[in-house]
This record gives C-alpha cells, structure tokens and sequence, in this order.
C-alpha cells in the first residue's frame, strides 16, 4: 500500500463530500462552514466559546467570527453571555438553526452509505483511533470520543469489551461515538 495513494484517495473523498456540503448549503444559502458550524451547536445546549469553535472547525479565530456573524443575522444562532467568563459569550444554536440542520445532510453520507456494515465497522474503529493520535499530538481540538470519557473503561470483560459507567452498559466497538453528548474528559 503506498501512503500517498492513500492520501489521494482520503482527499478525493473529502472533495467529494465537500462538494456535497456546497451543494446542500447552497440550497439552504449557508457556506459549508456555516453549516459545520451548525452541526457542531447540534447537541451543545451550552453551546461555545468563539475560540472553541474555530478550533474544533480548524479555523482561524477572526473566520469563525465570520461564520457567527452571518449565522447571527440569519437568526440560526445567537450569542450569549458566558457565565464563567464576563468577557466571553457562547454561540447557541437557535430553533432556526435546528430546523436548518433538517435541510442539510452531512456530505460523508453519500461516501458512508456506500460501505458495507463490515468495512463502517472497519473505518469507524480507525476514524476513533486516528482522532485520539492527533488529539495527543495537539493536531486537533479535544473531540467528544468515548475512549477519551471519565466514563469508558476499557475492556471490562477481559475479552476486549468496553463499559459506559454512566448509562452502565457493556459498548460494542459499533456503539463508540466520536461526539458523545454526555462525554466528560478524563482527569
């Protein structure tokens, strides 16, 4: 296997669903950043910080401000005071916004309904692996993945299972999320 094949062929796939993001957000009138960025409010009742956004979007502080202008006055999202930091807001998702995210799927499902259940099962277990390496390496912002959970224990039965202590049950390497709503970093 020749890595820069592979690199070609990961790039080609991510053309592809970007492209796709173009074409959704176009019909709904939103950048595929924008609707990243709406993606990403989804299930973070919180919402975040500016700074946390342009990390997890891996864009630039002043883009991301960008972004959350134009979604403000679209009324998708709306910012809101920080209650840990006087000098900080949070960027909330709206009705509006909620409702949009109905009208955009998400580019990679044209490429991941193309798997089989085997080779998703495949991929989703290299996808978890490869954004912990890079959260270790600082390559990426911290992401909501179960084995980075204070609640994951791996390998409860011995046998190469895993246990959610917060909802006290036995996960298949099927169930792992890469955005847990609930997920609480480790130590």
């Amino acid at each position: 296997m020749s890595r820069e094949q592979l690199s070609y062929g990961l790039g080609r796939l991510a053309a592809l669903a970007r492209q796709r993001d173009w074409v959704t957000g176009e019909a709904a009138g939103l950048t595929p950043t924008q609707g990243d960025t709406l993606r990403l409010l989804a299930d973070r009742p919180a919402g975040l910080r500016l700074g946390e956004l342009a990390a997890h979007l891996s864009v630039r502080p002043s883009t991301a401000s960008d972004v959350v202008a134009v979604l403000v006055a679209k009324e998708l999202v709306r910012r809101l005071p920080d209650p840990d930091n006087a000098r900080a807001v949070r960027v909330v998702l709206t009705d509006a916004g909620r409702a949009m995210l109905g009208q955009m799927p998400d580019g990679f499902d044209a490429v991941v309904d193309m798997l089989s259940d085997a080779d998703a099962g495949t991929l989703h277990g290299i996808v978890i692996s490869t954004i912990v390496r890079l959260q270790q390496a600082g390559r990426i912002a911290p992401q909501r993945l179960c084995v980075t959970c204070r609640y994951f224990v791996s390998e409860a039965d011995g046998a190469g299972g895993h246990f959610c202590s917060l909802v006290n049950q036995p996960l298949q390497p099927a169930d792992l999320r890469v955005n847990c709503p609930e997920h609480e970093a480790t130590g």
